[in-house]
């Protein structure tokens, strides 16, 4: 136990050391040397900032003074450096959530001590500063070499660490008795309580998940391979499995019989033809992928991607994409996909990113052009990324490399997003303003940002589009409710032109919603469904189930739906014909039809004079329905 109080200040032993991440890199910090502790922990602030440093899940319970608990789900295991010798020890801590308290709790006066010339481990002891680390009795005298010397009667003693001299023990001032604050943990065996309040927890979302083996191992396969060539693009590796088990068989007579299947489909539809081999010329074009001079050499493990068409006709760009198949099985019965190992999710979750998209006055959104193809693939990845493609079917078939990460692999996503975090990373000193947008604000490709002043947003734009451009991400379709903020955007990188006519709104839509920004409006869209002969519960599932409302702004429409839907489940077989035709399917289908668009609008307040001076905006929702009348036609169950 350590106690401090203000009759006597007694002097903690606090330490600036250096606590070293996944990367090798160094991070200052400032430690509690306390017996009182039988565990050694770290705050979940610095711990989040230790990148490449495993989480590993742990269920302790640490006990203080009165009893008290917390549970402590998770550890790290890090290395803690000296700041003035050559002392290294590694240490498992355990992270906490809650802010440890600063020590020492009020500023003391030392100016008139005589204080030797020796290197102390905390040169600001007598200056209140917040506590990253604590080191417990586990470590706690390993770190003592035996020595120390008394500054002297009514003073405290200088204590020799491996961290340098520390200062402890009592000071007395005089005055009247004050605070006093105690450190004391333990472990202690989990409670039934404890124990039950975990059980109702496991289907919580975690703010920090866990890595799992398979995603640290990625995580340092990333962190071993990635490179940057000399025009500063990434140059990435595919993280492949261990698993000894998993062989890639022959997979080129099976690319060659989805490619004729392909060209059968295109065939029968000119304009997707035309598209698909626009796509593919690009492709060739921006130098993505390249073309293999026949006969190709097989003997290798290789593999060969199948593709087809996906149209999406809401796109302002590509209306037809080619897409790969990574996970078509070969010969063996294993795909490439199979081989692969899939990465940790390491952006924010949707939810998130809206929520604070839309609390900053002046909002921002872009996305990067050709995400994934702007990240090269190391060249022993080649042989797993060919296809088989030719543009008449009177050709014959040739064989093309991939060189860049493609759509369709199962490590794609991680690797896209983690080299945003990487770009984060090593521009951080060179684009500070940018950084935070960078690692919080991305959602795969889609950039929503914001801030409060037209300056700050016109910086913070700026630097993020330098930073990333120093790995060739572009980002285009910029768009904000705020025209001021996109000063100097030309104008084919802008998401919505600055004139238009009065009865065409210029919309954005990105994350799945439609964002007007001129309004500053969210809208949702639902088409309506094509007219079913056979209205099943499949098919009404299918169509509430198109609803996509991730900040749960619809709610009380989409309510009716599911409340509907426990009502259609729960009907009788033998009376359900006559309850589904008369009455439910005509419900069901007066719903679908008239709930064709909702907008939500968001009028922003300033709440400084409701919260003690603190800023912030409140989003009001509205929503208002627009339909068309149709023929309801009585619809029966099959």
């Amino acid at each position: 136990m350590a106690i401090q109080n203000n009759d006597g200040m007694v002097f903690l032993k606090t330490a600036l050391l250096y606590i070293v991440d996944g990367y090798g890199k160094r991070h200052e910090a400032r430690a509690l040397l306390d017996s009182g502790s039988m565990s050694n922990f770290v705050s979940n602030t610095l711990a989040r900032k230790l990148l490449g440093t495993t989480r590993n899940k742990v269920n302790v319970s640490v006990a203080g003074i009165g009893n008290a608990s917390q549970l402590m789900k998770g550890s790290i295991v890090a290395t803690v450096e000296s700041r003035i010798n050559t002392h290294a020890s590694q240490l498992e801590l355990l992270i906490l959530d809650s802010p440890f308290m600063h020590i020492p709790t009020a500023p003391i006066d030392a100016s008139s001590w005589e204080m030797p010339s020796l290197p102390l481990a905390d040169p600001s002891f007598y200056v209140p500063g917040k506590i990253d680390i604590i080191i417990g009795g586990d470590t706690y005298w390993e770190l003592h070499s035996g020595k120390k010397r008394s500054l002297g009667e009514g003073k405290p003693w200088l204590v020799e660490t491996a961290f340098g001299w520390v200062v402890a023990g009592n000071a007395s001032f005089g005055g009247s008795h004050g605070s006093q604050l105690c450190h004391l943990s333990t472990n202690v065996t989990p409670s039934l309580e404890s124990i039950m309040e975990r059980f109702w927890e496991i289907e919580t979302v975690a703010e920090d998940p866990i890595l799992s083996a398979e995603e640290n191992a990625c995580e340092k396969h990333f962190v071993a391979t990635t490179t940057r060539d000399g025009s500063g693009r990434y140059v990435v590796c595919l993280p492949q499995s261990s698993n000894p088990c998993v062989v890639l068989g022959s997979s080129k007579s099976i690319a060659d019989r989805r490619l004729l299947a392909v060209e059968r489909r295109l065939r029968a539809d000119p304009k997707m033809k035309e598209e698909y081999i626009k796509f593919m010329k690009e492709y060739e074009r921006l130098g993505h992928m390249k073309r293999l001079t026949e006969p190709v050499d097989d003997l290798c493990e290789h593999y060969y991607l199948p593709h087809h068409a996906v149209t999406k006709e809401t796109s302002t760009t590509t209306k037809v994409r080619v897409v790969f198949d990574a996970s078509c099985k070969t010969s063996s019965g294993y795909s490439l996909n199979d081989k692969l190992l899939v990465g940790p999710v390491i952006q924010d979750d949707l939810f998130s990113i809206i929520v604070r998209f839309r609390s900053r006055a002046i909002a921002l959104s872009a996305d990067v052009e050709k995400m994934y193809r702007q990240i090269l693939h190391d060249e022993r990845d080649h042989q797993y990324l060919r296809i088989r493609y030719r543009e008449d079917p009177l050709e014959p078939i040739q064989t093309f490399q991939l060189l860049t990460v493609t759509y369709g692999t199962a490590s794609a996503p991680f690797l896209a997003t983690r080299i945003l975090k990487q770009i984060a990373h090593d521009h951080h000193t060179q684009y500070p303003l940018a950084v935070n947008a960078v690692l919080r604000d991305f959602y795969v490709d889609d950039l929503l940002s914001g801030t409060e002043e037209i300056s700050d947003a016109i910086e913070i734009r700026t630097q993020i589009s330098q930073m990333l451009n120093s790995a060739g991400f572009a980002l285009k379709k910029w768009a904000s409710n705020v025209p001021e903020a996109l000063q100097g955007v030309p104008s084919d990188d802008l998401a919505v032109l600055p004139t238009h006519e009065l009865h065409d709104p210029q919309v954005v839509s990105t994350l799945g919603l439609v964002w007007e920004p001129a309004v500053d409006m969210f809208q949702f869209r639902i088409d309506l469904p094509p007219t079913a002969t056979v209205l099943t519960k499949r098919l009404t599932l299918s169509y509430i189930a198109k609803i996509f409302d991730p900040l749960g702004l619809l709610s009380p429409i989409i309510v009716i739906a599911k409340m509907f839907m426990q009502q259609l489940w729960s009907l009788k077989w033998r009376k359900f014909k006559l309850k589904w035709g008369l009455n439910a399917g005509i419900m069901f289908l007066a719903w679908t039809i008239q709930q064709t668009m909702y907008r939500v609008v968001f009028f922003r307040t300033n709440w400084n004079n409701v919260i003690g001076g603190g800023m912030g905006h409140v989003g009001l929702v509205a929503w208002k329905t627009t339909g068309q009348k149709e023929n309801l036609q009585e619809k029966k169950m099959n």
